[in-house]
C-alpha cells in the first residue's frame, strides 16, 4: 500500500503596523489592498503618545502572534527630538517593538516620491506645494485619505522605488546633520516585501482621479 505525503507547507508569516494617527493607518491600509498584503495588519495607536504607541503594539504584537511589529510616527505626531528618541529605543527593543520614524513629519515619506532634499530640512512645504500639483487638497488628515484621496498610494506605487533610493540618501545627509536617520522607511518595507511578498498590482487596472 502506497503511503501518501502529507502536502506540508510553512505557516505564513504575520507583521503588524501600529500608526500615531488615523491618516497614516490610513494610507498603509491603502497599501495592504492595492499591494494585496494579506497578512500585513494595520492599526492605530489609542493615543498619540509615543510611550502609548510603543505599549499598545508590544501588546498587540503578543496578543496576535505577530512575527514583526512596527510603530509608525512622525517626531511631531508625538512630540519627540532625537534625545527622546534614543530613550524609548530601549524599551521598544524589550518589548520586540521595530520604530519607524520620520523627522520632522510622515510628510517626508511623500516628498520623496518627488526628490531626495540636498540638506537636511524640518520646512517640507516646498516638497507638499509640489506633490499637491498631482493631488490637489493633500492633506495629512483622515479626512483627504476618505475622499479625495482614497487612491494616493496606488497613483505613488510607479514612483515608490525611487522614493525607497531617495529615502536611504537623504538618511546619510540626515545622519551628518543630527546623527540619526531622517526616516526608517526603507526597513519597514524591506520587512514587508520578506514577510508578505512582492506587491501584487494585477487587479490595479483603473485609478480614479
Amino acid at each position: 500500500m502506497i503511503k501518501r505525503r502529507k502536502n506540508i507547507t510553512d505557516p505564513k508569516q504575520t507583521i503588524l503596523i501600529v500608526c500615531a494617527t488615523e491618516a497614516e493607518a490610513l494610507y498603509f491600509s491603502q497599501m495592504r489592498k492595492d499591494c494585496r498584503y494579506v497578512n500585513l495588519t494595520v492599526l492605530t495607536s489609542p493615543k498619540q503618545d509615543i510611550k502609548t504607541l510603543i505599549d499598545y503594539t508590544g501588546r498587540e504584537r503578543s496578543r496576535g502572534r505577530f512575527d514583526s511589529a512596527w510603530a509608525l510616527f512622525g517626531f511631531d505626531d508625538v512630540s519627540i527630538d532625537k534625545d527622546g528618541l534614543k530613550e524609548v529605543e530601549e524599551v521598544a527593543e524589550r518589548k520586540k517593538v521595530k520604530l519607524c520614524w520620520f523627522n520632522p513629519s510622515f510628510e517626508l515619506w511623500f516628498a520623496f516620491h518627488l526628490t531626495a532634499p540636498s540638506s537636511f530640512t524640518t520646512d517640507l512645504a516646498p516638497y507638499m506645494n509640489k506633490l499637491r500639483e498631482s493631488f490637489p487638497g493633500f492633506a495629512l488628515t483622515p479626512e483627504y485619505f476618505l475622499t479625495k484621496g482614497l487612491n494616493v498610494d496606488i497613483r505613488l506605487f510607479p514612483r515608490r522605488a525611487a522614493a525607497d533610493i531617495n529615502a536611504r540618501n537623504y538618511n546619510t545627509v540626515a545622519r551628518q546633520a543630527t546623527g540619526i536617520d531622517a526616516s526608517r522607511i526603507s526597513m519597514l518595507l524591506e520587512d514587508v516585501t520578506a514577510i508578505c511578498g512582492k506587491a501584487d498590482m494585477s487587479h490595479n487596472q483603473r485609478v480614479r482621479r
